[in-house]
């Protein structure tokens, strides 16, 4: 079993590492999301198609794979920009606040009986980005920026539980990657038309950081979250993943120094955002 965990935790470690990516390449947001789904929807479709994983599904599955991939794609331009207008800290920690929108969401679109007590739980989530979003000024356009993703992040993750429920995940995730692709595809004259061409350019460094970022730390990872979820519960999946932003931000502050960035303050927030995280899974562990 011992194996199982050090596969989680080395899961979590490399989504860790997706907002790492948003710093070290240089194209913005828009072309960032673009190239990473081009890759990703071609390397999806390569090796599921190798290994006989893709099944022939009803054209509405098929609809709402693309959407709920169009979802993802809309939540990780949003992502990106947060993390190039602030740091990587900043975008990562900012994103947590999902699970408050969540817990808003969640009744509307599941029909579950809305759940007060993980309102008040995810609402230290806000209290902590108020710290934080008070501590530095010239943070305050990421931070926004942020909010929207952590928004688009909770859409994703309950549409993605209601579309994907009772379907064959590897085939789901197939459409997902094509539905984030055509999406930023069918934005991309919008923004050719407002960005113009200048963020358009090669660089070899971008394109290998950009490569590993689509099949390695995108499709690899999806698909060991799948493999895993067989083998472990649910809730010992979500409390792993809840480690991600605090893996995204040692990273950070090793490979780009970011502790000299942030101050007390935004300590003060990422502890009670941990707090509501720690919480949040104590109830959800206690109603099992």
């Amino acid at each position: 079993m011992w194996k199982v965990f050090l596969k989680l935790h080395l899961a979590v470690l490399i989504a860790g590492f997706t907002g790492v990516f948003g710093r070290l390449i240089s194209y913005d947001a828009f072309v960032l999301v673009f190239i990473r789904f081009a890759i990703a929807a071609l390397s999806a479709y390569v090796i599921l198609k190798c290994l006989g994983r893709i099944k022939a599904v009803s054209v509405r599955s098929k609809i709402q794979g693309l959407f709920v991939g169009a979802l993802l794609a809309i939540h990780l331009i949003f992502f990106y920009l947060s993390i190039k207008l602030s740091n990587v800290s900043i975008g990562t920690v900012t994103l947590a606040s999902s699970s408050f929108f969540t817990s808003l969401l969640e009744p509307k679109v599941l029909n579950k009986k809305f759940d007060k007590t993980s309102l008040i739980y995810a609402s230290l989530n806000i209290i902590g980005l108020l710290l934080i979003f008070n501590f530095d000024t010239k943070f305050r356009l990421g931070i926004s920026v942020g909010f929207i993703a952590a928004f688009l992040a909770a859409l994703f993750t309950v549409f993605n539980k209601k579309f994907s429920y009772g379907k064959d995940a590897y085939t789901f995730i197939n459409y997902e990657m094509l539905g984030g692709f055509l999406l930023v595809l069918v934005l991309a004259p919008l923004y050719l038309g407002v960005c113009g061409t200048s963020s358009i350019y090669f660089d070899a460094k971008d394109l290998i950081y950009l490569f590993l970022l689509a099949t390695i730390f995108t499709v690899l990872l999806y698909l060991m979250v799948v493999q895993l979820a067989s083998k472990v519960s649910a809730f010992t999946l979500m409390l792993t993943f809840n480690l991600e932003p605090v893996y995204a931000i040692i990273i950070a502050m090793i490979l780009f120094n970011e502790a000299n960035e942030v101050n007390f303050s935004f300590y003060i927030g990422v502890a009670l955002m941990i707090c509501s995280v720690l919480l949040q899974n104590m109830k959800s562990k206690l109603e099992k």
